[in-house]
């Protein structure tokens, strides 16, 4: 257990794959919760780095980019250094709408899709990718890889078999993690039901990031993460297991 304070500690990769004989290989890198602000520069060159390291195929932004005015500027040498990618799809969170416009714009000038309420759909190879940004679709998306990117975790029971990979960040595993087990991470999960790093509902995986950063810059045995899928051609039956 490891009690974190301040803002420049490292962050993990939580690698999942997923099998299936009709998508290609692919990846996508989900990242919540950058919190950015003026003590940033350093997490900010960090990430940036990482993103590039692992050079994925989509990246989904889950939200609450920057705390602060001096924030920002991290967060559009941020966007600006990452602009390279060509799938960049973007929501916003809860700290976001002070600076929404403001947010918006800088995504949107750097090759970012806005998906607030909205969806997209992309070919890659000969395969249809839908990822939605929003409260969950009631009818099911005609795609090969349907995806929905939220921000705060919600009850998506009644249409998670519309999709096969939710994405959701917001609670940081709450920051402090004094034990875990299947159902969740504790105490936390004793306020929000969907503390916890996944869920298996049907043919979906739910999984939930503890986010890149925090307003309050303080942690026990919760370290930051991001979350990366990795799509391989290994098994007759599409499933999704973690990397160890």
């Amino acid at each position: 257990m490891k009690l974190e304070i301040g803002y420049n500690h490292p962050f993990e990769i939580r690698k999942y794959a997923y099998s299936s004989e009709t998508l290609p290989e692919i990846s996508l890198l989900y990242l919540s919760d950058l919190h950015f602000n003026r003590f940033s520069k350093q997490p900010a060159a960090l990430i940036i780095a990482k993103i590039n390291e692992l050079n994925p195929s989509i990246i989904l932004l889950g939200g609450d980019y920057a705390d602060s005015q001096k924030g920002m500027h991290h967060f559009l040498h941020f966007m600006t250094s990452i602009s390279h990618f060509k799938n960049i799809f973007s929501i916003p969170g809860n700290h976001d709408r002070w600076r929404l416009t403001q947010i918006r714009t800088i995504m949107e000038n750097n090759n970012g899709t806005w998906l607030q309420n909205s969806a997209a759909t992309i070919r890659i190879g000969n395969s249809t990718i839908r990822i939605d940004g929003g409260p969950p679709d009631t009818t099911p998306a005609a795609a090969d890889l349907s995806i929905l990117c939220l921000h705060k975790p919600i009850d998506v029971r009644k249409t998670a078999h519309h999709y096969n990979l939710i994405f959701a960040g917001h609670l940081h595993g709450s920051q402090v993690v004094l034990w875990s087990t299947d159902k969740g991470l504790y105490p936390g999960r004793f306020f929000y039901k969907w503390n916890r790093l996944s869920a298996d509902l049907g043919h979906c995986r739910y999984l939930i990031s503890k986010g890149l950063g925090d307003t309050l810059p303080i942690r026990y045995n919760c370290p930051k993460d991001a979350l990366l899928i990795e799509v391989r051609d290994f098994s007759p039956s599409p499933n999704i297991q973690p990397e160890k």
